[in-house]
């Protein structure tokens, strides 16, 4: 009997664990189910190859999701709005692909609903900003918000870059059917006013001034230093320039004015998609072959974060960050969410073994 009654405690002990975990992850048990399988097998292949599954990390553990939320009452709630997003003012995303953000707003671009969000991170309320979608010949890519609160996005299909205003209005193209093919990320420099583009195609950066001009190109394709063969994405830093790249070297640091500086994650990188820095200098590199989060410092590698699945802490194809005072936020688009990290000096994170 004793021991009856103690298995029906520690019964009642986990079946409270796995509400409590229902609740504030937002998962359903369907999903808990799911990612308790994927943990276990990742967890046996860690053990395989003489890893862990849990390792100490000085800079990064999981906070949160964001799947989605409920729609500010202040919000645009057009007839178009509720089709796409669902009833009761309920929004939950379907391919979130990238992020960015100013103040305490991140913005998600989200090209299987063709919405860009406006996430209240105080509120905790989400809302669509116009009918961004309706611009785009395709698929729409990576974002950047400036201080204005305007932000651009990526038109790929299009070969161009749409800049617009809070509520969602185009005021402004950015293109040149000479030099821009395929971008692939952007980057507004506030104290130039420039706007930064990356081709996939031509495998360079073009220059465009605030009146929508290109004035200038930085790298061009090639093997070596300073050069490119398919430029996946980039942002900048007290450095300068960080340029990802999947067949060059994979990542690259340059000055503002193209010149090359250094280059480091030879010996790890394969497939980066994004790319991120802190204030201390850290840099964030993402990798679609493996779902993780690799960091760096001084060129050196600190950490390896993450993983392929859908745990917290896992991913399936990381493809945008966005750093915010001690949070990194991250796309993780086939898991239809976007991560919460914080940075931290001493956590406990899952994890995978360094290279």
């Amino acid at each position: 009997m004793p021991q009856c009654l103690a298995r029906k405690r520690r019964f009642a002990l986990i079946s409270l664990i796995l509400f409590t975990f229902t609740v504030q992850l937002g998962c359903s048990m369907t999903e808990l189910e799911r990612i308790a399988t994927e943990n276990k097998l990742e967890d046996l292949t860690a053990e395989s190859t003489g890893g862990a599954s849990l390792a100490k990390s000085r800079y990064l553990a999981f906070d949160s999701v964001l799947k989605g939320g409920m729609q500010g009452e202040e919000g645009l709630t057009g007839a178009f709005r509720r089709i796409m997003v669902g009833p009761d003012q309920e929004i939950r995303f379907l391919t979130p692909v990238s992020v960015g953000g100013v103040d305490n707003y991140l913005y998600i671009v989200d090209s299987g609903l063709r919405i860009v969000f406006r996430y209240d991170l105080v509120n905790n309320t989400i809302e669509p900003i116009g009918n961004v979608g309706a611009q785009f010949a395709g698929d729409m890519g990576q974002i950047f918000v400036a201080r204005d609160r305007t932000f651009y996005v990526v038109d790929s299909a299009g070969k161009r870059v749409l800049h617009f205003d809070e509520q969602g209005n185009v005021i402004g193209t950015f293109q040149d059917l000479a030099n821009l093919s395929r971008p692939m990320d952007i980057i507004y420099d506030e104290t130039t006013q420039e706007l930064l583009v990356a081709d996939g195609s031509y495998s360079h950066i073009i220059v465009f001034n605030k009146a929508g001009r290109a004035v200038r190109t930085i790298g061009q394709r090639g093997t070596g230093p300073g050069r490119f063969r398919a430029i996946t994405g980039m942002t900048i830093g007290d450095e300068g320039l960080y340029v990802l790249d999947r067949l060059e070297l994979p990542v690259q640091v340059m000055t503002k004015n193209g010149d090359y500086k250094y280059s480091f994650g030879e010996s790890y990188q394969t497939f980066p998609t994004a790319v991120a820095v802190n204030e201390d200098g850290i840099v964030y590199v993402a990798d679609k072959s493996d779902n993780t989060i690799r960091i760096y410092q001084d060129a050196e590698l600190l950490s390896v974060f993450g993983g392929t699945g859908s745990a917290p802490g896992r991913f399936r194809e990381p493809t945008s960050m966005w750093v915010n005072n001690d949070m990194l936020y991250v796309a993780d688009s086939l898991n239809r969410r976007v991560h919460v990290l914080r940075m931290t000096s001493e956590a406990q994170v899952p994890a995978v073994l360094t290279q």
